[in-house]
C-alpha cells in the first residue's frame, strides 16, 4: 500500500488545465455560497411567489443565454484570456451591485434587473474555460479533463453552501454574503491574470457575424445535441430552485440542512468524479447520457415520497451519480463535435441552448408547484417523467453523431478510421 501511494502522481495534463482547476475552486466557493439561497430569500423574506421567482430567473437566465453565444463567438475573435479577464472584472462589480440592492431592500423588479446584469456578465465569459480545455486537450483525454474541472467546481459546491448556511444561521446579512462572493471571483481574476495563457488557434479570428448562429444550427447532429441538453436542464434545474424552497417550506429543513444537501453532491463529485470519468470514457457518450437520464428520473422521482433529511440526502446521492455521468460526457461530446476554427461559436451555441433550459426551468418549476394545489409532492413525479422522455432522445442522437466523436478512445478511433477507409 505504501509503495502504491509513493508511486502516485498527478495525471499528465497541460499545465493550463491545473490553473483552470484552481481558479474554478476559488470562484465557485463564493458563487455557491449565495445562489442556492437566493430563491429562499425571495420567497420567505420578500414574500415573492414561486411563479414570480421563476420569472425572475427566467428573465435573468435568458440574458445569460444570449450573452453565452456572444461570448463564445468573441472568444474566437478576441481570444480566450482577454474575454475571461473582462468577464471576471465585470462579475465582481455585479456581485457588489446585488449586495447593495439587497441591503437597501429594493423592489422585486430592481432585483430582477441587477440579477439580469449579473447573469449577462456571467454568460459572456462562462464558455471560455471549456473552450480553452478543448483547445489544449487531446480528444481521448477530454472526458477525464472535463470531469477534473467538475471536481474543482464541486469542491466549491461542498464549501460554498455549507458556509452560506452557517453564515445565514448566525444572522449574517445576505447582502454581505454577496460581497464575499465578489472576493472569491476576484481571486479567480488574479489567478487568470498572472498564470493563464491565451489558447486561441491562429485561424480562429473571423469577425463576429449575426448569421454565424444560423451556420451552427445547420449542423443537424449538433443542433439535436444542443436541444436535448436544453430539455434535460429544464427538470434538472429544479435542484437549484424548487428543491431549496420545497425543503424549507414543505419539509421544514433549516438552512444548514439545506446547505448540507448540496454539500453531499459536491463531496461526492470531489471524491468520485475523476475515477468515474476515467471509467466511462470507453463507452459511447450518447449511451452515458441516456443512462444518466434514467438515474435522474429515479433520484428526482424519489423526492415525492420523502419526509426525512436522510431520505432527501439519499435522493441527492442518486441525482449526483447521474450528474457525474452527464457532465463530462456532455462537455466532451460538445468539444468533439466542434470544428477547431469555430470552437468558440459552437460552445457559445451549446451554452445558449443550455442556458435557455436553465431559464425555462425555474419558471416551469414555479408554475408546476403553484398549479399542483394540495398535491405538491406529485410535481416530482412529473419531473421524473420528463427525464424518461429525454432518455429516448439520447438514444436517437447516438444514431446520428459521428462514431469517432461519440467514442474518442484513441485506439477505437483508429480502428473506425481503418474500417471506414476499407469501405
Amino acid at each position: 500500500m505504501i509503495n502504491k501511494i509513493s508511486k502516485f502522481k498527478l495525471p499528465s495534463y497541460n499545465s493550463q488545465v491545473w490553473i483552470l482547476f484552481a481558479g474554478t475552486i476559488v470562484a465557485t466557493i463564493g458563487s455557491n455560497m449565495v445562489m442556492p439561497f437566493l430563491s429562499i430569500y425571495m420567497y420567505e423574506q420578500m414574500g415573492v411567489s414561486m411563479t414570480m421567482i421563476g420569472l425572475a430567473f427566467f428573465i435573468s437566465t435568458v440574458m445569460g443565454a444570449v450573452a453565452s453565444y456572444i461570448g463564445g463567438s468573441l472568444a474566437d475573435r478576441v481570444g480566450r484570456k482577454p474575454l475571461l479577464i473582462a468577464g471576471l472584472i465585470l462579475q465582481v462589480v455585479a456581485y457588489i451591485l446585488i449586495g447593495a440592492a439587497l441591503s437597501f431592500n429594493v423592489s422585486y423588479w430592481i432585483i430582477v434587473a441587477v440579477l439580469s446584469v449579473a447573469f449577462f456578465i456571467d454568460g459572456l465569459y462562462r464558455p471560455v474555460p471549456d473552450v480553452m480545455i478543448a483547445d489544449i486537450t487531446e480528444p481521448e483525454k477530454r472526458v477525464e479533463v472535463y470531469g477534473l474541472i467538475r471536481v474543482a467546481f464541486n469542491i466549491g459546491v461542498v464549501v460554498g453552501p455549507v458556509m452560506g448556511g452557517v453564515l445565514a444561521l448566525v444572522y449574517m446579512s445576505y447582502s454581505s454574503m454577496f460581497i464575499i462572493a465578489a472576493i472569491g471571483t476576484a481571486g479567480y481574476l488574479l489567478i487568470a491574470l498572472l498564470m493563464l495563457k491565451d489558447t486561441k488557434p491562429a485561424e480562429a479570428s473571423e469577425a463576429l457575424r449575426l448569421t454565424d448562429i444560423i451556420d451552427v444550427a445547420m449542423d443537424k447532429p449538433f443542433l439535436m445535441f444542443a436541444l436535448l441538453n436544453c430539455l434535460l436542464l429544464i427538470p434538472y434545474s429544479q435542484m437549484y430552485t424548487l428543491l431549496s424552497v420545497y425543503s424549507s417550506a414543505y419539509l421544514g429543513f433549516n438552512t444548514v440542512a439545506i446547505g448540507g444537501i448540496f454539500a453531499v453532491s459536491g463531496l461526492m463529485v470531489a471524491l468520485f468524479q475523476f475515477p468515474i470519468s476515467a471509467a466511462i470514457k470507453k463507452y459511447r457518450m450518447t449511451s452515458m447520457l441516456a443512462l444518466c437520464s434514467v438515474i435522474f428520473a429515479i433520484g428526482f422521482g424519489m423526492i415525492a415520497g420523502i419526509s426525512s433529511v436522510a431520505m432527501i440526502y439519499l435522493s441527492m446521492v442518486i441525482i449526483t451519480l447521474a450528474e457525474m455521468l452527464w457532465a463530462p460526457s456532455s462537455a466532451a461530446l460538445q468539444a468533439n463535435m466542434s470544428p477547431e476554427n469555430r470552437r468558440g461559436r459552437y460552445f457559445g451555441f451549446g451554452n445558449l441552448a443550455g442556458s435557455l433550459g436553465f431559464a425555462i426551468g425555474p419558471l416551469f418549476g414555479g408554475l408546476l408547484k403553484d398549479g399542483m394545489g394540495e398535491n405538491v409532492p406529485a410535481m416530482w413525479l412529473v419531473i421524473a417523467g420528463m427525464f424518461l422522455v429525454i432518455m429516448g432522445g439520447f438514444f436517437l442522437l447516438g444514431k446520428v453523431v459521428p462514431r469517432a466523436a461519440n467514442q474518442p478512445s484513441e485506439k477505437k478511433v483508429a480502428m473506425i478510421e481503418v474500417a471506414e477507409t476499407a469501405v
